[in-house]
């Protein structure tokens, strides 16, 4: 909530040209700004979806054309498997008699080589007997001698016999491998199956088919899209394990993913996408246990959708350009006519009322320019009125004071009237005379001067001295003065209004035991003066006493409240803020006036 209150206050300070662009900027430019990258946002992740959703698709329909295409070698793996003359040859192989063997291994090396040949890719066939011994036909070396698997001493061991034995009667792909023929490294992937002899299926296994295919087939099956000689998909196959089977460069194919690398990594490493913002998907062919992997370049597969949005943010930034300048304009003509306000005003306060706000526009600045020149103009002109009023009153005033009666006759008159009270030996009637004489001439001299406070006790003293013989000594007063207060200034008769109401109010129909106790001291921080003012008389009801301690509800015009507003906006005009007071009463108990006022220069005399 602070905060918050500390922005607005904040914004609240600054110039109406700072107000009108920080409101455009927070609710027009940021909610464009953040709309539009929304709308970039969620088109581009829409795009991204649909592109993934077509490259799933094409896998899908890989994976199709690989199943129809492994279908083709694996019906000439079942061909094999179910021909009753390779079967019949395959125990014949197992005769004593070596001219049966050969022959039948010549049979079922040229009934292999027919399968071969009836389709491409096909590296070679083997049937691989019980007791290890191997009925081959290499396609690559066009031999029925040297082959794939010359460098096996027992066939047993060779990797697809293996994966058949472990896979019963299913039909096996082992992934592609790397093997050396002639001083080169092939990629082969092969289909084994175990075969039996179905006159006696109770015997078992008598062999196993294994058909070695060139990694190139499953290649051409995985189309990989490029552009002016320039790749930007790829398409692969990875088995279960993680067996790399085919890679568009085929030195990754027959090598095994590392743990812990994801298929995005891997497609970075091989520099096919090298340097480009590679995004993957990927469809597994449950038939077959492979995974088939898409990998294209995001940006350029999007480049179009970029295109639109590089283009749509330009536009956003121009018509911003443009908003910002119009409103930047228009700020600068409200500053301009603005500041030709604010002289205006400036020169006002100077005193200069001849002065005229020039603003060329007719908006509403140029209306308040206008009504601000007729406005000085009625002010020059009442303010002439005034001066001709204010001579015309002080006329009045003089002519007034001398009708009225010269102060000094009245001092004379008194001064006689104190030595005829001693010819007849009134003394009483004297010193009460030339108390009154004291009191008046420290009254009438320049009554709104400063006097020291020793001269302001003095005159107390007369003047409570008066009050007392009025009053038939119904009370006493005590005056304290802290010696080092003697000689600081307050101005004149300030005491008198609080010291007059704490008698004519306070002791109002007591006839003896007032007391009355004025003490004059100052503050600790000695930059202010102390004065206290008690009584033990009726007091003031608590409501009218709280009412004073209020600066704002004091009104000098209040002739209700026993003279006290008079005399507390006397002090809020002599001393302003600095001056402070404080009312504690209880009826009929007494009253305390504590009144602070600020130290003022030392003097020897108040006039």
């Amino acid at each position: 909530m602070n905060s918050e209150k500390g922005f607005l206050r904040w914004f609240a300070d600054q110039r109406v040209g700072k107000k009108i662009m920080y409101t455009f900027v927070i609710t027009t430019v940021i909610p464009l700004l953040v709309l539009q990258v929304l709308m970039l946002y969620v088109i581009s992740n829409n795009m991204k979806s649909k592109v993934d959703e077509i490259m799933v698709n094409q896998l899908v329909q890989i994976s199709e054309r690989a199943d129809l295409t492994v279908d083709v070698y694996t019906n000439l793996v079942y061909q094999i498997y179910a021909d009753d003359e390779i079967i019949q040859c395959m125990a014949d192989c197992q005769n004593a008699s070596s001219k049966i063997r050969a022959r039948a291994y010549r049979e079922i090396c040229g009934k292999l080589k027919r399968y071969g040949l009836s389709t491409g890719g096909i590296e070679c066939i083997s049937i691989v007997l019980e007791d290890g011994q191997d009925i081959t036909y290499d396609f690559g070396m066009a031999s029925a001698v040297d082959n794939l698997w010359e460098g096996y001493a027992d066939k047993k061991s060779i990797v697809p016999y293996r994966m058949a034995q472990e896979g019963d009667t299913d039909m096996v792909i082992s992934p592609t491998e790397r093997i050396l023929r002639e001083g080169e490294e092939t990629r082969i992937f092969h289909i084994s199956k175990q075969m039996y002899d179905f006159a006696d299926i109770q015997k078992g296994p008598i062999g196993t088919v294994i058909m070695s295919i060139d990694e190139s087939v499953l290649n051409a099956v995985c189309s990989t899209a490029q552009e002016d000689g320039e790749l930007y998909t790829v398409n692969f196959i990875a088995d279960k394990d993680g067996n790399i089977l085919t890679y568009p460069n085929s030195f990754y194919s027959g090598i095994l993913l590392s743990k812990g690398r994801s298929v995005k990594e891997f497609v970075e490493k091989t520099g096919m996408l090298e340097g480009r913002t590679v995004a993957v998907n990927q469809y597994e062919n449950e038939n077959l246990g492979w995974y088939f992997y898409n990998a294209y370049d995001e940006d350029y597969i999007l480049q179009d959708v970029r295109h639109i949005q590089y283009m749509t943010i330009a536009i956003g930034v121009l018509l911003l350009l443009i908003s910002l300048f119009l409103i930047r304009f228009t700020v600068r003509l409200i500053e301009r006519s603005t500041r030709s306000i604010v002289a205006g005003i400036v020169e006002v306060q100077r005193g200069n009322l001849d002065v005229q706000v020039s603003v060329e526009s007719r908006d509403e600045m140029g209306q308040i320019a206008d009504n601000f020149n007729t406005m000085t103009g009625k002010v020059q002109g009442l303010i002439e009125d005034v001066k001709a009023v204010t001579v015309k009153q002080k006329e009045a005033e003089i002519r007034a004071l001398e009708a009225q009666i010269n102060p000094h006759f009245l001092y004379n008159t008194l001064d006689s009237i104190n030595w005829m009270a001693i010819e007849r030996e009134e003394y009483e009637i004297s010193r009460m005379v030339r108390n009154l004489g004291v009191i008046l001439r420290y009254s009438v001299d320049k009554s709104n001067k400063k006097a020291t406070v020793a001269e302001m006790a003095d005159w107390l003293e007369k003047y409570v001295s008066l009050q007392r013989m009025r009053f038939n000594d119904a009370f006493v007063c005590e005056i304290h003065i802290q010696p080092e207060t003697e000689k600081l200034r307050v101005y004149k008769l300030l005491l008198q209004p609080f010291v007059e109401n704490a008698i004519i109010h306070g002791f109002k129909e007591i006839e003896y035991g007032g007391i009355l106790r004025v003490d004059v001291m100052l503050s600790e921080s000695q930059d202010k003066l102390d004065i206290i003012i008690e009584d033990n008389g009726r007091g003031i009801p608590c409501e009218i006493a709280e009412r004073f301690n209020h600066p704002d509800n004091v009104d000098p015009d209040d002739r209700g409240s026993i003279g006290l507003n008079n005399a507390f906006s006397r002090m809020r005009m002599y001393y302003g803020s600095s001056a402070s007071w404080n009312v504690s009463s209880i009826p009929e108990v007494g009253t305390v006036i504590t009144l602070k006022i600020p130290v003022e220069e030392r003097g020897e005399t108040g006039r």
